[in-house]
């Protein structure tokens, strides 16, 4: 099953992946590094969509879409 993700660099040089109109619901994590964060977030829409642990949904079962945000070069606060 196809999974869109956003992909984005925060500027506090984190990763944010963000995965939203799915089965799965609305999915965000943050990790250090890019593989990290795309990691991260197939392990969180995984654990989402399992009906039980031991329904065993397989790791080729979740495919992530990814698309790259656009880099901002705005580094500022909205406060």
């Amino acid at each position: 099953m196809k999974f869109p993700v956003t992909l984005k660099r925060l500027i506090d040089g984190q990763w944010q992946a963000r995965s939203r109109g799915s089965v799965a619901g609305e999915v965000a994590v943050g990790a250090p590094t890019r593989e990290a964060a795309l990691e991260k977030i197939a392990k969180e829409i995984r654990y989402r969509i399992e009906w039980c642990p031991c329904s065993a949904v397989s790791d080729e079962f979740v495919e992530l879409e990814v698309e790259e945000a656009a880099a901002s070069r705005w580094s500022g606060t909205v406060f």
